[in-house]
């Protein structure tokens, strides 16, 4: 019995620490991607600077170990500690806008004489820098696609979304006086088919139609707009506003 309990409190504290090592495995791992993400992210800020006013890009690798040197007990479980810490900074800015930033570490057992393998663990950042839209078909001598918009139901593309036929504004008028008004193309207003407004004191007419409405959501006033390629527009006809 005192053999046995000789025995058990050793392993028992082993089994515990080899837990917590774990555990602040986990921890400096969440801080490694914590201080890859705050430097990839002021790069990616600084990217316009650096690639357009010429100006010299903050070194990642000071930034990382600085911010893991403020944790508390950093590189406990690290094989090698600090050093044992690879960065590399594989980012390309002024030609492809990447920022590409590495770190490659192992990962100790708590008693180091035991025949346990180190695990390596390898974090990644990935981003694009911030320098503006590029016009790579364009630039390679490519044909640029221009996109136009169509409704549901409707028969001409628009190349505007802010055209009138499809930005409907709606009035709201009197069922009286709406027989005396005119749209803009000089018309009359005649019952809507769809909500039949029959019995409404007020009625819902646009500038552009050329029906009144009993409810401000009738399906008629409402326009469901999709964007396609001009290309695909075969069938449809130019908006006499806006594609003229």
């Amino acid at each position: 019995m005192a053999l046995e309990g000789s025995l058990a409190l050793p392993i028992f504290l082993f089994f515990m620490m080899t837990v917590l090592l774990s555990l602040e495995a986990v921890r400096f791992q969440c801080n490694m991607q914590e201080a890859l993400f705050l430097s990839g992210n002021n790069s990616a800020f600084m990217g316009y600077q650096v690639k357009y006013a010429k100006e010299e890009r903050a070194e990642v690798g000071g930034a990382i170990k600085e911010y893991l040197g403020n944790q508390i007990f950093p590189y406990l479980c690290v094989a090698g500690g600090e050093d044992g810490v690879i960065l590399q900074d594989l980012s390309d800015i002024n030609k492809s806008g990447f920022i590409e930033i590495t770190a490659e570490y192992r990962l100790k057992p708590f008693i180091g004489w035991l025949p346990i393998e180190e695990i390596t663990i390898k974090d990644r950042f990935f981003s694009h820098a911030w320098v503006g839209y590029t016009k790579a078909g364009m630039e390679n001598g490519g044909k640029q696609e221009i996109y136009v918009y169509v409704t549901k139901t409707g028969e001409r593309y628009h190349m505007s979304y802010d055209c009138a036929y499809l930005r409907v504004k709606i009035q709201s008028v009197d069922n009286k006086k709406v027989s005396s008004l005119r749209n803009a193309s000089g018309g009359k207003y005649y019952a809507c088919q769809r909500c039949k407004p029959k019995g409404s004191s007020m009625v819902y007419i646009t500038a552009e139609g050329n029906s009144y409405h009993g409810q401000a959501d009738c399906s008629s006033l409402k326009r469901t707009i999709y964007m396609i390629p001009i290309s695909e527009t075969k069938g449809y006809g130019a908006c006499s506003k806006c594609a003229r």
